[in-house]
């Protein structure tokens, strides 16, 4: 009976982790274990909870482990003392040492969101999205030491980004996909006879882990279709967001305006940021329609009631940082 462990936290790893513990009995496997981030505070009350994975975890089940860090003494030792033969990685969140890496024979394999060697690193639906692309997918490869580095053993067909798609919505297509993925190369991966192949370096991209600034919106720099990518980007996490005066809007949903949209306003040689009537803002290249906000301490709202209870928001501008008082 092979020995599989998971790793993985989020929700778009848990169709994998449902995946694998369906597998059928002809595959003489078990999941004898989990791993996930420890659980974080969340919510109003900031009350601790389990990541999605965990979870998950515990309806099947599964014995979990949640270590502040596998480089850790105690986190190595808890993990090898599961004996795993073989590891299944997906948006695990930290960085695997080289003894983690080293602990399974028949290895640790990820299945990461983009087809690989474009878009290596920890956001790649989101950098699809940033950068225009048309498609993306799922690759399966054997995680070394460099990030993203590893010969991969399958791919999945390109899947087409949706032109509105945000990255929840494309993400929780791609963690279906991961899922199919692993169902279908399981079997080789189990026999240790996946067949890889190395990464071409040559077409190497690189995606960067996001921080909760990067949805900060400066429109004297960003052009229309930049903006409306990284709101679709940072949907949910981290949002995009602008500062009117000293109070953050939140932009939740926008599109952007057919070319010579703002000709025919009172504004349109105003500076970017500013806030045009009907919730049209000049941007530095082309204008931006915004169709959903959240007023700082507020619901999400159109745009439309946004401006019937402050119209004195049009003629202002939106800036990436709050008013000096």
């Amino acid at each position: 009976m092979t020995r599989v462990v998971f790793l993985g936290s989020p929700q778009w790893a848990v169709p994998s982790l449902r995946s694998l513990s369906a597998a059928p009995d002809s595959l003489s496997m078990a999941v004898v274990g989990v791993v996930t981030q420890p659980d974080r505070p969340a919510g109003r009350g900031r009350l601790m909870q389990p990541c999605a994975v965990k979870s998950a975890a515990l309806a099947l089940g599964l014995p979990v482990l949640s270590p502040i860090s596998l480089r850790a003494e105690e986190g190595f030792r808890d993990l090898a003392g599961m004996s795993p033969d073989l590891a299944i990685v997906c948006a695990y969140g930290q960085i695997l040492p080289r003894r983690v890496l080293d602990l399974p024979a028949l290895g640790c394999w990820n299945l990461h969101f983009s087809l690989l060697p474009r878009w290596r690193g920890a956001s790649p639906v989101q950098a699809a999205i940033l950068a225009g692309d048309a498609e993306t997918g799922v690759s399966l490869q054997r995680m070394v030491e460099a990030l993203d580095a590893g010969p991969v053993a399958a791919k999945s067909a390109p899947v087409a980004i949706g032109a509105d798609e945000t990255a929840a919505e494309l993400g929780g297509r791609l963690a279906e996909l991961a899922a199919q993925v692993l169902r279908d190369s399981l079997p080789h991966l189990l026999r240790g006879t996946a067949t890889v192949l190395p990464q071409d370096e040559s077409q190497v991209t690189v995606c960067r882990k996001i921080d909760k600034r990067a949805g900060l919106v400066d429109w004297s720099r960003e052009s229309a279709t930049e903006i409306v990518r990284k709101v679709r980007a940072y949907t949910p996490w981290p949002g995009c967001a602008s500062y009117l005066g000293q109070r953050g809007l939140g932009l939740v949903r926008v599109e952007q305006a057919p070319a010579g949209a703002g000709s025919e306003l009172p504004v349109p040689s105003a500076p970017p940021g500013t806030i045009a009537p009907g919730g049209l803002v000049r941007a530095a290249h082309g204008w931006v329609r915004l169709l959903e906000v959240k007023p700082e301490g507020r619901a999400v709202m159109s745009f439309a009631a946004f401006e019937r209870g402050n119209p004195q928001a049009v003629g202002t501008r939106l800036a990436p940082a709050p008013a000096a008082d």
